[in-house]
């Protein structure tokens, strides 16, 4: 019943309805064993009218939320070549099990930027994951910006990107997807006064031109 649509099983009550009318009248025209029959006939009908009425219920009254419109920004890629790219700023490159990730420490300002090659296990890390040894040097500083690159994504991370993006006091964050020769952020947060110069040092550094100040 689950599978079929919300007017049929409305027309389905109506119907059992009208029937449960006639069974009501019909019942004082009987006698004996059948006066039973039609009872027990009765309590089906109403005992389906419930069931029915709730199931159309929630396929008709089902709240649907509104698609959420994120401000987007896209960005072309002069040199696909992040690797040799941030090692030349001065990145500290290491490796993890799902891509790369970069830090490069300006004191008193901190980038970082990771490739995730493998979404998979970017989503599910492995129990004995090694963790790195906490840099020393972060805690000089007073502002954090880093971006997070998908080169290999599915439906499922588009959809949980635009929740990378965050903006707070001392850090500001991106998430984007390589799609073509472009890189695309579904969820652009305008970067506030402090982090304006960290937002354009990091795109520098990766060689990205903003294309679509709009996101239309």
């Amino acid at each position: 019943m689950r599978n079929i649509k919300a007017r049929y099983i409305w027309i389905s009550v109506a119907v059992a309805f009208l029937a449960a009318i006639g069974l009501i009248i019909g019942v004082t025209y009987t006698k004996g064993n059948m006066t039973t029959f039609v009872i027990v006939l009765i309590a089906i009908v109403f005992i389906y009218m419930t069931i029915a009425i709730q199931i159309a219920s929630a396929k008709t009254f089902r709240y649907k939320g509104k698609k959420i419109h994120y401000p987007k920004r896209e960005y072309t890629i002069a040199d696909e070549d992040f690797d040799s790219l941030l090692k030349k700023q001065g990145y500290k490159p290491r490796t993890t099990p799902y891509g790369m990730s970069y830090l490069k420490v300006s004191t008193p300002n901190a980038y970082k930027v990771v490739l995730i090659k493998n979404h998979e296990k970017y989503f599910n890390p492995e129990e004995k994951e090694q963790v790195s040894s906490p840099n020393k040097s972060l805690e000089k500083c007073e502002k954090f910006i880093g971006v997070e690159i998908f080169l290999d994504y599915d439906e499922e991370t588009l959809r949980k990107l635009p929740d990378f993006n965050i903006q707070g006091d001392k850090i500001y964050y991106g998430g984007l997807y390589q799609q073509d020769n472009h890189l695309l952020c579904p969820n652009h947060i305008e970067p506030k006064e402090d982090f304006i110069d960290l937002y354009h040092t990091i795109l520098n550094d990766l060689k990205l031109d903003i294309i679509d100040e709009n996101g239309e």
